[in-house]
């Protein structure tokens, strides 16, 4: 449900015909079964009103080639074997002791920044620290809007 998921396939060698069979079959199969939900889909932060696929922290849209960009490692840093991608699964509710979160409509694709970001502590958390750490560099002359 990317912006750009035809645009991407087609580059790496699909016809746009065959790119475009595909991913309405996905689409008409997904609803026959009932496994498509674009309202949940919403308020789970993952889609935005125009059913893109969004980081459920930053809400940017995502694009199809960041599933295969690999990140760029520090310098002096670097490991030959590094697999992480620009995106990667994140939990909208957090993951919790003794609760069963891996599950649909709970998990879904995020930047790996803003995963790191979150981390256990989950996405309201984690907009009301960013919120006080934002006012506090404004206040202190830090940062301006």
């Amino acid at each position: 449900m990317c912006y750009n998921s035809l645009d991407s396939v087609c580059e790496l060698g699909m016809e746009i015909d065959e790119a475009t069979r595909r991913r309405d079959y996905c689409f008409t199969e997904a609803n026959s079964k009932e496994l498509l939900d674009n309202n949940r889909l919403q308020q789970a932060r993952l889609i935005n009103n125009e059913g893109y696929t969004t980081c459920p922290l930053c809400l940017e849209r995502l694009s199809s080639y960041d599933f295969c960009k690999r990140l760029i490692q520090a310098t002096g840093r670097e490991v030959h074997d590094l697999t992480v991608t620009k995106v990667n699964l994140f939990h909208i509710r957090e993951l919790r002791f003794g609760e069963y979160n891996h599950k649909t409509y709970n998990l879904g694709w995020g930047h790996h920044h803003c995963n790191v970001v979150v981390k256990d502590s989950g996405i309201d958390h984690t907009l009301t620290w960013m919120h006080e750490v934002l006012s506090k560099n404004i206040e202190n002359g830090h940062f301006s809007v």
